[in-house]
């Protein structure tokens, strides 16, 4: 649990960092330097997504508008929920208690349910990088997924990003679906359900947390990538891991408070956009490096790392065969568009990239 020490021991000081600065969109000029809020509700160093927000993002943007305008950036930085925990980031972008902020749409099921769509189609592409490019062709062609994050929210999708493929770590070793029955099963929001259609039961979680849930019992396994199961160490606690192939997901959303983008100045906003599109790329590859590197480490230190074999996936995905179209069709009851229409063309699209599913899921 050091880790989780160390970034207690960091909030601390940039709490009282913001607390005299953190107000309501507020965008502070002093001598052309512009002093600009980025946080998320997860910590840096294991989560690649926020990693290239803090070793990327604001580097670049940083030197950019230093060196092609007459402004200078100044970023605070507030991460690992310093200002908003995991499922307050969309909210504080939306008050401006953050300018920009980098968040999960799995800890919004409700206002960003459409850019769940990934969840909801299980046993997709394991390759982080092809989902993105996926999911940015798939909102691209169907901007209505992510409308709402201006209409209603407040802010702009600066950006996209993803984690690696989705597998499940246990305390207990096992081979086939029906040995995880009434078993404790951690996961997160719109996951939940591949848990409790196997049989297991569902318990919700985030990263923060589930380290002492799988410690103390109130977890016996979660579903998660390699890159955060090994930054976090989650195998000391459950070291039987199985890559299952449920997929990587394109689930994290980079968005900027719309009062703030209009306070700017044109060509930093222009700058901000500019490096928001390579984060996109250079954050997904972070993603994907660190599965490989994250499931050699994780075989050093001792954990044992097994695949799922491909009948055993087609079995688990026929637990789930209808899921994708009853969430699909929520989809189109809670935001009135077209949600059969789009993860057909999802599942086209992954098709067309060469991804071959363990069953043809039926949306009708």
């Amino acid at each position: 649990m050091s880790i989780m020490k160390k970034f207690a021991g960091a909030a601390v000081t940039l709490g009282m960092v913001l607390g005299a600065t953190v107000g309501v969109s507020s965008v502070a000029y002093a001598d052309h330097t512009i002093t600009l809020r980025i946080g998320s509700g997860h910590p840096s160093a294991p989560v690649a997504y926020v990693d290239s927000m803090e070793n990327f993002f604001v580097p670049e943007v940083t030197k950019r508008v230093a060196a092609r305008t007459d402004h200078k950036i100044r970023f605070i930085e507030a991460y690992a929920g310093t200002v908003a925990k995991v499922a307050e980031t969309l909210e504080a972008v939306e008050k401006g208690l953050l300018d920009i902020g980098g968040w999960c749409q799995c800890f919004e099921p409700t206002k960003a349910l459409g850019m769940n769509i990934t969840y909801f189609l299980p046993f997709t592409t394991p390759d982080a990088v092809e989902q993105v490019k996926v999911f940015r062709k798939l909102i691209t062609e169907f901007p209505e997924l992510y409308e709402d994050y201006s209409g209603k929210y407040n802010q702009t999708l600066l950006a996209i990003s993803g984690f690696d493929n989705y597998g499940l770590g246990t305390t207990f070793a096992w081979e086939k679906t029906e040995e995880l029955k009434g078993r404790k099963i951690l996961g997160a929001g719109p996951n939940l359900p591949w848990i409790s259609m196997s049989g297991a039961l569902p318990v919700t979680t985030t990263l923060p947390t589930a380290y002492n849930q799988l410690e103390t019992g109130v977890g016996e396994g979660l579903l998660m990538f390699p890159s955060s199961y090994n930054g976090f160490k989650f195998h000391e606690p459950a070291p039987y891991f199985k890559i299952t192939n449920f997929g990587a997901m394109a689930q994290i959303s980079l968005t900027m408070n719309n009062d703030t983008r209009k306070k700017l100045p044109p060509e930093v906003v222009a700058i901000i956009d500019e490096v928001a599109k390579e984060y996109e790329i250079v954050s997904t590859q972070n993603s994907a490096d660190r599965e490989k590197s994250g499931l050699e480490n994780m075989r050093k230190e001792g954990a044992i790392i097994t695949e799922m074999t491909r009948s055993a996936q087609t079995a688990w995905a026929q637990l789930l065969i209808d899921w994708p179209a009853e969430r699909a069709q929520a989809i189109s009851d809670q935001e009135g568009i077209d949600g059969k229409k789009i993860m057909r063309r999802y599942i086209e699209l992954l098709a067309e990239r060469g991804h071959d599913f363990p069953v043809d899921y039926p949306i009708n």
